[in-house]
């Protein structure tokens, strides 16, 4: 996790800029790859096909998902699985020091790949970072690319972090993260425990336990929470009264409303009335 921290303290003092060596291509069928040692970093992302591909003397599979950041003269070859052709976005990018002006190299880490589980994660933003490389027409987007970077940089760091987690406990805080996004959209009704969960194949009981264990509170315990930040929302930014907000959030009546908004957050919801 030290890297991450220590990289995240370095993006003020650096400014990234994108290549227009960059872009998307389909792979032909006898494709394979050996390209010279490159002078500056490559993003390389795989949108689908399948592969292998050697970096340093270090082999890796390559699949949908993964993406490597290629460093400055990285030894590198390549080749796909014909029957899975890949379907590649790179772009060429470097970094320098706003200070000095000069190229920096040797601050990222060692590993160069990481595979998105998620790719909603990093795809579109590799999409996005292509089409404004090869535009480049302002300030603005050499401002956008110089953002868009750093972002997927950080996003990418914190993918090697996450290959320290457990695979089985990254999808259980996945699942936790969309049970709380659907609890949000039922805030207003009775919550029925049983179809909140059944998407996700698991008993309301188990569920339960493994919130408690990630974020220290339960499943109905969530839904409490839930309820009450939106509850805060909606008396400092609306012209709901109490008894409004009480009814909107689900609540038959004022007193139990106000006894858990009071259990809470130590004071009465009509403090922010």
């Amino acid at each position: 996790m030290s890297t991450e921290v220590k990289l995240s303290t370095q993006w003020n003092d650096l400014y990234m800029l994108a290549s227009k060596s960059s872009g998307k291509y389909q792979c032909e069928p006898s494709w394979s790859w050996q390209p010279s040692p490159f002078k500056d970093y490559d993003v390389w992302y795989v949108v689908s096909g399948r592969g292998k591909i050697n970096i340093n003397q270090v082999s890796y599979s390559i699949q949908p998902g993964t993406c490597f950041i290629l460093q400055p003269e990285d030894r590198i070859s390549a080749e796909q699985n014909p029957n899975q052709p890949l379907f590649v976005l790179f772009c060429h990018f470097s970094m320098v020091d706003k200070e000095e002006k000069e190229a920096i190299v040797g601050i990222l880490p060692e590993e160069r790949c990481v595979t998105f589980r998620d790719t909603s994660l990093i795809e579109p933003l590799v999409h996005q970072l292509i089409e404004l490389a090869h535009r480049q027409d302002d300030d603005n987007d050499s401002a956008e690319i110089d953002i868009l970077l750093k972002l997927i940089l950080t996003r990418w760091i914190r993918g090697i972090n996450r290959k320290e987690l457990p695979l089985q406990s990254y999808q259980h805080k996945l699942i936790i993260l969309k049970i709380q996004d659907a609890i949000r959209f039922q805030l207003s009704e009775p919550i029925n425990y049983e179809a909140l969960v059944k998407p996700f194949g698991f008993t309301p009981r188990y569920i339960s336990k493994l919130m408690k264990e990630h974020t220290g509170i339960t499943l109905k315990e969530t839904i409490t929470k839930l309820r009450m930040e939106r509850s805060v929302h909606l008396l400092t930014e609306t012209t709901m009264s109490v008894t409004e907000v009480s009814n909107t959030l689900g609540y038959m009546d004022i007193y139990t409303f106000s006894k858990l908004f009071k259990r809470h957050y130590g004071y009465a919801p009509s403090k922010l009335r």
